[in-house]
């Protein structure tokens, strides 16, 4: 078949979430059902994209359309600016995260933020029996 999923790439997959043994016969019958899956859920987000009238593809077009499927979104992945990739030199399909250089040493010499305050709780009766207790937590009836 023509399945760009086959049993190793479900049994990644199915490591990855924590299950440990999948046998040849399971990863074989998910394949066709996990690429179908896949395939709608990237044809929604095209969708969501294309009313944007955007070229590029986002985190947020994908959590949209897991969303029109009843699906819960991914969390943690979002950005304002979309990954930079670039080609790999003399290879055809070879890509990289195109990330800036960082310093270490400049990164250690910034101060470190302020701590922020601790959480504090107080309490008051805002009303006992249907009495407004005179305090000044309490709005005044004037």
């Amino acid at each position: 078949s023509m399945s760009l999923l086959d049993a190793s790439c479900i049994r990644v997959i199915a490591e990855s979430v924590g299950i440990a043994q999948v046998s040849d016969e399971v990863a074989e019958a998910l394949a066709p059902d996990v690429e179908y899956r896949l395939r709608d859920i990237v044809q929604e987000a095209l969708k969501f994209m294309r009313h944007g009238r955007r070229e590029t593809l986002t985190c947020d077009d994908i959590n949209f359309a897991l969303r029109a499927r009843s699906c819960d979104p991914l969390y943690g992945y979002s950005g304002t600016d979309p990954p930079r990739f670039c080609r790999a030199k003399g290879t055809q399909d070879v890509y990289y995260l195109d990330d800036a250089e960082l310093n270490l040493a400049d990164l250690m010499a910034v101060p470190l933020p302020s701590m922020p305050r601790p959480p504090r709780f107080t309490a008051h009766w805002l009303a006992v029996s249907g009495v407004q207790p005179d305090v000044t937590e309490n709005p005044t009836s004037a």
